[in-house]
């Protein structure tokens, strides 16, 4: 009767807990603001020039992309963090991509994000490398 009680309690407890509850802690991590710290495009590295003076904003629902205090691309996102590496989908809400949908990948590491994706409508990459066609960002947390 003791086993049956405690496999009922831990059972009912179980139970209790929302499925995805960490989804969200996960995907709260990423709020905040990063400098863009490397680069890569269709299998090629970026020159430190074109990354100087980039920063991500990301809130809850938005990512928005800056150089210098420009505004250079927004978008309003989702992000699955039941999957390793992360996927992400984001829709363009200012910029070139206005209005389409990239599908991406997301590693988090401490104060490193690195974020990759396919130009819009194209599937996912598999892995943090470019190939033609994909955009990868390499990015640390920005001091307070």
């Amino acid at each position: 009767m003791g086993r049956t009680l405690l496999v009922s309690a831990a059972l009912a407890l179980v139970l209790t807990v929302p499925v995805g509850a960490d989804d969200s802690k996960d995907a709260a991590k990423l709020i905040g603001t990063w400098k863009v710290t490397g680069g890569e495009k269709d299998g090629k590295l970026q020159a430190s020039s074109d990354l100087k003076g980039k920063e991500v904003k990301i809130t809850k629902d938005t990512i928005t992309c800056t150089k210098d205090g420009k505004t250079e691309m927004a978008c309003a996102y989702t992000l699955d963090t039941s999957s390793k590496p992360w996927k992400i989908e984001m829709k363009g809400t200012e910029g070139d991509h206005k209005g389409k949908t990239m599908k991406g990948i997301v590693k988090l590491e401490g104060d490193t994000l690195k974020v990759c994706h396919a130009k819009p409508d194209k599937a996912a990459p598999k892995d943090f490398a470019t190939n033609v066609g994909e955009c990868c960002f390499t990015m640390e947390r920005a001091k307070r």
